[in-house]
């Protein structure tokens, strides 16, 4: 039954997160415990007309709401942009220690206002309130926020656990086609890492899942939740392993988005990225090629691209694997998969013979 309720199971940190149409109303009782001095709501200018409203409208009464709206785009992801946020909330003298945070919008605003909270005071409790199917199916849930640096994606960043995630499927209706699309990218990712019945699912219903059917999201945004909450209550800070392989196809992925920053959405280079991890993983792991290709397929099936651009070469991919957080001297923790459901992290030296390998352009 819908909407559904999965735990991340973190001791005294743990949360809910809750899936659903209509389930807004969850913010009330979130909120009533934790018993804020005033509420500070951050989203961007696509996402605040749209569905602040429906926001203050459940949270009226609960104390002061303050809101602020930043530019829609990786670009408020920024040291300038976090700046402000600071300014807003302690220059107005708006923030105390008992403040929260309410987090309204994709990726972007759950990195940026995760990681203000985070910081704010040595911490604030904050509330995750997805608005694209991206952020509900994966950056919404573990806690991980961070600002960009001039040097790479997400080289700022903090572990800060929400008090809660509220996945409302209504904010789905008004998400442009191209957004919802490139997060499905995630969703076959995490299929993939699985390697359980969601594959399935989603290849048999491929068109259920391009429009949009709420009782179709709402089981397959539930298993993503469920899934990743396990990997979280298991390995919250990277320490063993296990989270790291969330980053299946997030290698190139992050190459192209550095490279080109206004070319694609995350979803769209995740989807590159892990066509070329099942490539690499073909050459390095054994990977089945039938199994690599019921993937592609599955993605190509969903409208996602599977190439990255020809301009793209080894020696430009090795100079920004220079800068990615999964190095350690001169090796690099590349996300594998030697089956479905049996990812692995794979010790390779970024040379050009990896790049071209992770390009497609050499099976070596």
């Amino acid at each position: 039954m819908y909407p559904a309720r999965v735990t991340v199971q973190l001791a005294a940190r743990s949360y809910d997160v809750a899936i659903g149409r209509d389930v807004l109303g969850e913010l009330r009782p979130v909120l009533a415990a934790l018993k804020p001095s005033s509420l500070l709501l951050v989203s961007d200018a696509n996402v605040a007309p749209l569905h602040a409203p429906a926001v203050r409208a459940a949270v009226h009464g609960l104390a002061e709401l303050h809101e602020f709206v930043v530019p829609a785009g990786e670009g408020s992801k920024s040291p300038a942009r976090l700046n402000a946020l600071y300014d807003w909330a302690l220059g107005g003298r708006i923030a105390d220690r008992r403040s929260v945070v309410l987090a309204l919008g994709g990726g972007v605003i759950g990195d940026l206002a995760g990681y203000f909270a985070a910081t704010l005071m040595r911490g604030v409790p904050y509330i995750q309130l997805p608005a694209s199917l991206l952020a509900m199916v994966d950056s919404s849930v573990g806690g991980k926020v961070a600002i960009n640096h001039a040097a790479g994606k997400n080289l700022i960043g903090a572990f800060h656990q929400p008090a809660a995630v509220i996945c409302e499927l209504a904010f789905l209706d008004t998400l442009p086609r191209r957004e919802y699309v490139s997060a499905l990218a995630e969703v076959v990712k995490t299929a993939a890492l699985a390697g359980d019945d969601l594959h399935t699912v989603l290849d048999a219903n491929p068109d259920a899942i391009l429009a949009r059917d709420h009782g179709l999201l709402a089981r397959v945004v539930q298993h993503c939740v469920r899934f990743k909450a396990g990997i979280v209550a298991r390995d919250e800070t990277e320490t063993t392993g296990q989270r790291a392989t969330l980053n299946l196809g997030h290698t190139l992925a992050h190459v192209l988005e550095t490279a080109f920053p206004d070319r694609y959405l995350h979803g769209e280079a995740v989807a590159i990225g892990l066509a070329a991890a099942l490539g690499v993983s073909i050459a390095r792991t054994g990977l089945a090629p039938d199994a690599a290709n019921d993937v592609t397929r599955l993605l190509a099936r969903l409208g996602l691209p599977l190439q990255a651009p020809p301009e793209l070469d080894p020696a430009r991919v090795l100079e920004l694997l220079a800068s990615d957080k999964k190095r350690e001297g001169t090796s690099l923790n590349f996300v594998a998969l030697r089956a479905p459901g049996r990812p692995e992290l794979l010790p390779v030296r970024p040379d050009a013979g990896f790049a071209a390998l992770l390009l497609g352009r050499d099976h070596g």
